[in-house]
């Protein structure tokens, strides 16, 4: 960068670029030359937004789940059938979104995460029947 004074109060920048105009990859940040449409780099498109996928964590899953069914249980033994209604309704759910989770994900702890889910699915269902016939009776 060069600094040329003039004799006027303002200041004039001249910039003087040796590079050619680049472009950075979404992916990898790669600066390619203008006009490139893959990444020299990583072979991205240089023209497609990236999204990084999202990592889930199938054992985080399958322990709510879990928790949630001997919640479900606890809280129609001690407190109320309908939170416990509630709490097992929302164990299922999730406990039937976790059995399935681990399929899609490479993991050395699949067996885990299903019999957890499992827990929690047949933990959660009681509590629910528990909460039904306490709210019904």
């Amino acid at each position: 960068m060069f600094i040329i004074p003039t004799q006027f109060p303002a200041v004039t920048i001249i910039t003087i670029s040796v590079f050619p105009n680049l472009m950075k990859c979404p992916k990898c940040g790669f600066d390619n030359p203008e006009g490139t449409l893959f990444c020299e780099e990583c072979d991205w498109r240089t023209d497609q937004i990236y999204k990084p996928e999202k990592k889930r964590n199938p054992l985080a899953f399958a322990g709510v789940a879990c928790l949630l069914g001997i919640l479900s249980l606890a809280t129609c033994l001690t407190v109320s059938g309908a939170a416990g209604a509630g709490l097992g309704a929302i164990g299922m759910v999730l406990g039937g979104y976790s059995v399935n989770l681990p399929r899609y994900i490479a993991g050395s702890n699949k067996a885990l995460c299903m019999s957890l889910a499992g827990l929690g699915i047949a933990l959660s269902v009681i509590g629910f029947l528990f909460g039904l016939v306490e709210l019904v009776g």
